[in-house]
């Protein structure tokens, strides 16, 4: 029989090991400009562009972990979470805080495991 506490241990330790690399110095370095995502209530959310005319139509379509959501400028992120009644973050810092939310939850479960 599975530990089903085990189980989301794993899980939320390896989410939290991917975008804890993620956010590690390295030699390459992504242009900020791009970086901006869209947050609202529940978790980071997804869209689906498509384009209309020379502009293009965000739709959403869910949600998503910070690290691997569509990424927006600050001006266009601002004017999506201003449509959806969310809110506007850059991804890195919405990644450290969904990073230590994790962490969060994995010390809670090893001490409730181990109660």
């Amino acid at each position: 029989m599975t530990n089903p506490a085990a189980n989301l241990i794993a899980d939320f330790r390896a989410t939290a090991d991917e975008i804890e690399s993620l956010l590690a110095p390295s030699g390459c370095t992504t242009i900020a400009a791009h970086n901006w995502i869209v947050i609202d209530d529940f978790a980071p959310m997804t869209f689906i562009l498509t384009p209309e005319g020379d502009k293009h139509c965000a739709t959403c379509t869910g949600h998503g972990r910070a690290h691997k959501v569509n990424r927006f400028t600050q001006h266009d992120a601002e004017r999506l979470a201003e449509a959806c009644s969310a809110r506007a973050a850059f991804w890195a810092d919405a990644a450290r805080e969904e990073a230590a939310t994790l962490r969060h939850h994995i010390a809670t479960l090893e001490a409730a495991s181990a109660a």
